[in-house]
């Protein structure tokens, strides 16, 4: 458990999953584009328990974030989704920051994710912390809309 200040002086504690968090992560998971659901956070949870963060206000879970360990000996932001009551407070970077940490420490040199084209936020605060564009996905999402492949080096 960390308590930090975020770059907009947001004061969050970031801390390591624990299964009572499933049901409000699934809440903030319906918030946002991504597909994903509860059974197969708890097995990601389950395979790198390490990689599942969440950050949190006054006790409240107000994001999350998923990180995993590629076959090919990258990290990969599997999922980052942030309350749409506290978006654009540096929520989202902080947690960045902590997978980071986590990945170096693990010796990981490089980091990727996938972002929907149309998530230019999101897009925006990738560039911000230095992912580049490494290529497209076309259909990636459950609604056909493609997705952005991202990369950084850590």
């Amino acid at each position: 458990m960390v308590h930090v200040r975020t770059t907009k002086g947001f004061m969050i504690t970031i801390r390591n999953f624990e299964m009572p968090d499933i049901r409000r992560v699934a809440e903030i998971e319906e918030q946002t584009s991504l597909d994903g659901d509860a059974g197969m956070y708890l097995d990601l949870y389950e395979g790198w328990p390490e990689g599942f963060l969440v950050a949190e206000k006054g006790g409240e879970i107000i994001a999350f974030e998923v990180v995993v360990l590629t076959p090919e000996g990258e990290g990969r932001i599997f999922a980052l989704a942030v309350d749409s009551r506290y978006r654009g407070r540096g929520v989202g970077r902080a947690l960045l920051k902590a997978a980071f940490s986590t990945l170096r420490r693990r010796k990981i040199g490089y980091v990727v994710l996938e972002v929907r084209v149309s998530n230019q936020i999101a897009q925006r605060l990738y560039r911000s912390m230095g992912f580049f564009e490494i290529g497209f996905i076309p259909l990636y999402y459950k609604d056909g809309e493609g997705a952005m492949v991202m990369r950084k080096v850590l």
